[in-house]
This record gives structure tokens, C-alpha cells and sequence, in this order.
């Protein structure tokens, strides 16, 4: 399971005289057989140029015998000149990739982390709720409440309005205890985004129960019953959760327009996105999903160029080459634990620089 250690050494690693080779595979079983995704995975590595065949003999022999086919997407880095391999199976999807540089290529990583990582469940009924953790589409983490039973009792007799009464409280005693413990449950597992599944009663009176702090949580809710298995509920959960990030990146994009065009407190366009994360000065970056740029870094000022000029290169004394300077600050601000959202597409965005922060 990825883990905030697993991504600083994928962030941080960086080799300047020898080439790192970065793989993305689709293995997603309900779109490929083993067959389809070896054959691209060979397509892949027929693009990569100035590649170390040490580094592709590695890539190869661990699809071939190392992975251990349970995910949908699989991210590999390798420079074995300095001994480095990082490897992670998803249980989310990931689409095909290959790029060398002298850095690892975390694009699609802070895709998939600000899509998935630590997206709660709430599975609810009259008798309690199922709590569920998924971070990266794996169950990192699961709790329960279930409280007295609520009895359905047929209409008629004079004594069925009572029962009504009484299976009406007991089921929302149920509830308002479920709801107290889902409170200590997502606080300690630092959630990020919450989902409630059940029957549209249920959920609504769960979700009235809840703080305003879990309430603006929610991304949502889907209909399950009460034997919904985990699978069904991870599945539909994934996919709430990616169609809640697109509306979210919009929303985004349109805010640092919004401030950077006000004047406020944001930046665009990638030379002022990198030197704002550069200096630590970034709380979220945004950027259009297939952008990149070459640039240059002064090494002894910090200083980002997209052109260099003779003035500039006989002041700058040691220069940096970037092949991708958007992806330089995206791999920045998850060094530095800053948020990072992809944005498929957004006219405005793409107008005023592409990246923001």
C-alpha cells in the first residue's frame, strides 16, 4: 500500500549522470489480458529514448515475475547506475506511460493521490453503519456500529402506532450512536473525502446527524443494501470519487483565476507556479493535466527561465536543464506535502499560463 514514505522516496530521488526510466501500465484486468498489457508495456519501451538497457531489462523481468497481478495500474521507476528502484501496484487504474529523465516522472502519482488517497465510506441502515477506509482503492481500514435491532411490525392492532413510535427512536438512537463514532473514526484516519451509502432515508437522516465537519466532507451518496459487499461499495465509491474531483478541479482552476486576476494571493503560469513552490510560498498547485514546458533553473539563485539569453547565462553561473518544468513543480509540492490537482480541460486556465497556484 502506498505510504507517505513511499512517495518522498519517489519525489526526492534525482540523478544527473545517469537516466531514470519511468513506466505506467494499465493492467487493469476488465480491460486487458496479461498478453495486451505485456505487448504495450513492450510498445512503451520501444519509445523511450536514451534509456539505460539495465533499466528495461529491470522494468520487463518485473512484469514478467515480480507483479503480482491483484491491481489495475502499475508505476515503475528504475536508474539501476545508482542502485534505485521504486515499484507500486494500484488498485486504481493508471494510463500507459513511459519518460526518461533525470527524475522520476510523478505526474499521473499526484493524479491518483489527489483523486483516491483516503476516501471514506459510510454504509448505513436503521441498525447501525459499516465504516470503511479505502486509500488508493485498498481497504486500509475498517469499523462498525450496530445497535439494537429495529423490528418492522405489519399495519393494524392497536397497539402498531406505538411500536411505529418506539422502532422510529430506537432506529434514530442507532443512527445518532453511528454517527458519534464515524466522528472519531475519520478524525483519526485523517479522511479526506467521505461518501454515504444506503437507502436515501437512511442517508439523509445519517447525514443530518453528522458535524459540520463530516458534512462538508461528503462528496456524495449512492444507493446500496444492506448486503452490499465491500467490493460493490469500493467500486462505486472509486468511481464517485473521480467524478467528484473533476467537478472539484474546476471549481479550483476557476478560484486561482479568480484571485490571481484580483490580484490576490496566487500566481500563474509555470516560471512564478516554480519559484512559489520553490520557496516554500504554494498552499495548492493546479495545472492542466498534459501540459509541459522546457525551461531552465539558475542552480545558485533559484531563478526559472523558459529562455536563456547571453546576459542571463554568463550572470547565472551553474545552469539546470528542466525538460519539464510543470512537472518539476508538481514533484516539488508533494516533497513538500503542497496539494496538486490535474485538470482535464479549462479554457481559462489554459489562457493565463496552463498552471497556477
Amino acid at each position: 500500500m502506498l505510504n507517505e514514505y513511499d512517495v518522498r522516496q519517489a519525489v526526492e530521488f534525482e540523478s544527473h549522470d545517469s537516466p531514470v526510466l519511468s513506466v505506467y501500465l494499465n493492467v487493469d484486468p476488465h480491460r486487458r489480458s496479461v498478453d495486451k498489457y505485456k505487448l504495450a508495456l513492450r510498445s512503451l519501451l520501444d519509445k523511450a529514448e536514451n534509456v539505460d538497457a539495465e533499466d528495461v531489462r529491470r522494468v520487463q523481468n518485473y512484469i514478467e515475475m515480480g507483479y503480482n497481478r491483484t491491481g489495475r495500474g502499475v508505476a515503475l521507476f528504475s536508474c539501476a547506475a545508482k542502485d534505485f528502484w521504486w515499484a507500486q501496484s494500484f488498485a486504481v487504474p493508471v494510463e500507459d506511460f513511459v519518460f526518461v529523465s533525470f527524475r522520476p516522472y510523478v505526474r499521473q502519482l499526484a493524479r491518483l493521490l489527489d483523486t483516491y488517497e483516503r476516501c471514506g465510506v459510510v454504509h448505513v441502515d436503521q441498525e447501525g453503519a459499516r465504516l470503511f477506509l479505502f486509500n488508493m482503492g485498498v481497504l486500509e481500514v475498517a469499523d462498525g456500529y450496530l445497535g439494537e435491532e429495529v423490528k418492522l411490525h405489519r399495519s393494524g392492532g392497536w397497539a402498531n402506532p406505538r411500536y411505529q413510535r418506539h422502532e422510529a427512536k430506537q432506529a434514530r438512537q442507532n443512527l445518532q450512536e453511528a454517527a458519534e463514532i464515524a466522528e472519531e473514526f475519520y478524525r483519526e484516519t485523517s479522511t479526506r473525502r467521505l461518501i454515504l451509502a444506503g437507502t436515501e432515508k437512511n442517508v439523509a437522516h445519517f447525514n443530518d446527524l453528522l458535524s459540520h465537519r463530516l458534512r462538508t466532507m461528503v462528496i456524495g451518496h449512492f444507493n446500496a443494501d444492506a448486503n452490499a459487499s465491500q467490493s460493490d461499495i469500493r467500486d462505486k465509491a472509486l468511481e464517485m470519487a473521480a467524478k467528484a474531483e473533476e467537478k472539484e478541479s474546476q471549481a479550483l482552476a476557476d478560484r486561482v483565476l479568480s484571485i490571481a486576476q484580483q490580484g490576490g494571493n496566487a500566481v500563474l503560469g509555470v516560471v512564478d507556479t516554480l519559484t512559489a513552490v520553490q520557496h516554500g510560498r504554494a498552499q495548492h498547485v493546479v495545472a492542466l493535466a498534459d501540459y509541459s514546458q522546457h525551461a531552465f533553473r539558475f542552480v545558485d539563485s533559484g531563478l526559472v527561465v523558459l529562455e536563456l539569453t547571453e546576459e542571463g547565462d554568463l550572470a547565472s553561473g551553474r545552469i539546470q536543464d528542466l525538460p519539464d518544468a510543470a512537472e518539476s513543480a508538481l514533484r516539488r509540492a508533494l516533497a513538500q506535502s503542497i496539494g496538486v490537482t490535474l485538470v482535464e480541460q479549462h479554457a481559462g486556465l489554459a489562457q493565463a499560463g496552463k498552471i497556477g497556484a
